[in-house]
């Protein structure tokens, strides 16, 4: 921080953060509340180095289109819980009713699976002690 922190004023909008030295308040949950100071007339919020660091690092990753993540996520699932369930594809696909280069291009997050086919999937798979 330079020299000026030292002659910050708390945000009128905030009240928590009081300049160098400072907690950053936590809820009652344990969530991690940025303090928010004023400086020169502009407001600005303070964060824990360790959550600046986590935010810094995942704005360097590159963007993911949702579609295709949401695509890989569900083929992901699928195939562990066929592997948990000791199935092979040709076994979900025949219970399912779908071809077997269907459930392989799903697990493989290479197709857009309708609801109809996901939810003959789950039933084929039977039922899971995950679900809530």
């Amino acid at each position: 921080m330079s020299n000026s922190a030292s002659k910050t004023q708390p945000s009128s909008s905030s009240g928590s953060a009081t300049g160098t030295g400072s907690t950053t308040p936590v809820d009652a949950r344990g969530t991690v509340r940025p303090g928010r100071l004023r400086v020169a007339g502009r407001d600005y919020v303070v964060l824990p180095v360790t959550v600046y660091r986590r935010m810094a690092r995942l704005a360097r990753e590159p963007h993911r289109d949702a579609v295709s993540y949401a695509r890989e996520s569900i083929g992901r699932d699928i195939a562990r819980r066929r592997r948990a369930a000791h199935l092979s594809q040709a076994a979900v696909a025949s219970r399912a009713g779908i071809r077997i280069e269907t459930l392989s291009r799903l697990e493989n997050g290479r197709s857009n699976p309708t609801v109809k086919t996901i939810r003959a999937i789950l039933r084929a798979l039977g039922p899971s002690r995950s679900r809530r």
